[in-house]
């Protein structure tokens, strides 16, 4: 299971991308900017291959708000797609 110490901190993202995998999966959590405000970018695909070189049709995405709230989002979003698409 990935948790939120995993992904790191909220400083971590003012300045940088992060990426990992879990058991198969790899995923990308970024900060971006939507509609003028700031968000969590994440996404989620079938490893081996990093996501540069991964075509998007095999990505999936989703957007959270830049928050700590935001960040558990993201991770409960995250094993939430493992566990119905790679477990």
């Amino acid at each position: 299971m990935i948790t939120t110490d995993d992904v790191l901190n909220m400083n971590f993202y003012k300045k940088e991308t992060f990426t990992g995998s879990y058991k198969g999966m790899r995923y990308l959590l970024k900060k971006d900017t939507e509609e003028e405000m700031t968000v969590f970018r994440c996404y989620v695909w079938p490893g081996p291959y990093n996501f540069a070189t991964t075509s998007d049709e095999q990505k999936t995405m989703a957007t959270f708000p830049f928050t700590d709230a935001g960040k558990q989002e993201a991770v409960d979003w995250m094993n939430e797609y493992w566990r119905t698409h790679f477990s």
